[in-house]
């Protein structure tokens, strides 16, 4: 049993920046005021303040404000994942979407009966001459095209304007509606280049999914999705849930009224500070390991490396495991579950001080598994 544990393995922001006493202080403040409010139902679509505040976000990040109707706040973005499996596609259908992607979105459209293309990736994203061969090839056509477009989870891959366009393009030639993910938008590390694809788009073309919980914490479960009709109506038929916790969207649009941008920038600047100790560790303990690459994302919180083929990746799973360091391993993000040289390393949750010697000794781990045994 190792003594100490170096956790690259959840994707979740710094335990660090989460504003506990502020959030108790709004906490007062709505219980104090509550009426019979929490004696019904929630709104369907969510609080309108809380969808609100969701709206102020996106004319911030991306120029244009959606409309209030179009908003609809859910239980975690995952909420919104299961809506569009639900809601865009029946069981048999197909679903492109990029190489590697998060194992939850992939357990989510498997448990829905879908099928998953995987489109080729490369240091900008989805490559669009992959994806147009992948939608000629699919017959019938898949259900829809699904992104994660800025700072992927696990690739922190972006795609650029010219890609996002060309989507668009794409999916309006193949009739397909288009699932942005963008649960990572406000961790950007660098001012955002490039806007949604769904600020591309014409009405009814994608559907944008949204995240409190990566600038909050996972454990409030709040995310939202816009989208105008006729998505909107596919989708809002599926909601059955009774609507999302009143109480927590109270919460936490009272926290936001007052505390939205510096909460957001608080919790950038921690996570890219320690984006850059991690690109630095692996820079100083790599730089001469012949076969190894990792990508350096301007956003988002995870990095992901490609292994040298000449090593044994179940013995440095081995003995990382026996040195306390956890981290995800590329088998977890590939739809077809294959064992690919890769892994990634999330940087939001570890301590600072845990990432310098936390790389050395899973650089240690590589070399010992070098070669593979056969």
């Amino acid at each position: 049993m190792a003594e100490r544990e170096y956790n690259f393995g959840p994707g979740n922001p710094d335990p660090g920046v989460f504003p506990a006493e502020e959030l108790g202080a709004a906490a007062q403040r709505v219980l104090s005021r509550l009426g019979t409010e929490l004696a019904h139902y929630p709104d369907p679509l969510g609080l309108p303040e809380l969808r609100a505040v969701a709206a102020e976000r996106f004319e911030r990040n991306q120029g244009i404000r959606p409309a209030l109707e179009d908003i609809v706040i859910t239980n975690g973005a995952m909420q919104s994942l299961v809506l569009s499996a639900q809601g865009l596609a029946r069981p048999g259908d197909s679903v492109v979407m990029e190489e590697f992607e998060y194992g939850g979105t992939i357990r989510v459209f498997k448990q829905h009966g879908l099928k998953l293309v995987g489109v080729t990736l490369d240091d900008e994203g989805m490559r669009m001459d992959a994806l147009e061969r992948v939608l000629a090839s699919q017959s019938p056509k898949p259900a829809f095209i699904y992104t994660t477009s800025s700072y992927q989870n696990p690739t922190g891959t972006t795609l650029p304007r010219e890609r996002r366009e060309r989507l668009l393009q794409l999916a309006r030639q193949y009739d397909l509606p288009v699932v942005e993910d963008d649960t990572y938008g406000d961790i950007s590390y660098e001012p955002q280049s490039e806007k949604a694809i769904y600020a591309y788009a014409r009405p009814g073309e994608v559907m944008y999914i949204g995240s409190f919980s990566k600038i909050l914490g996972p454990g409030i479960r709040l995310g939202f999705f816009v989208a105008p009709q006729p998505l909107h109506a596919q989708l809002m038929q599926w909601k059955i849930d009774g609507g999302t916790s009143a109480l927590s969207q109270m919460i936490a649009a009272e926290y936001f009224k007052d505390h939205l941008w510096e909460h957001v920038e608080e919790g950038r600047n921690s996570v890219k500070d320690k984006r850059n100790l991690l690109l630095d560790s692996l820079e100083t303990e790599f730089s001469d390991v012949e076969g190894m690459h990792w990508t350096r994302p301007d956003g988002g919180l995870f990095v992901w490396i490609k292994l040298p083929e000449s090593v044994d990746r179940a013995r440095v799973k081995e003995l990382a495991a026996q040195r306390g360091i956890l981290y995800a391993t590329g088998q977890a993000f590939h739809p077809g579950d294959e064992d690919v040289p890769y892994l990634r390393l999330a940087f939001g949750w570890i301590e600072r001080e845990d990432i310098a010697p936390g790389v050395r000794l899973l650089a240690q781990c590589v070399r010992e598994a070098m070669p593979a045994r056969v």
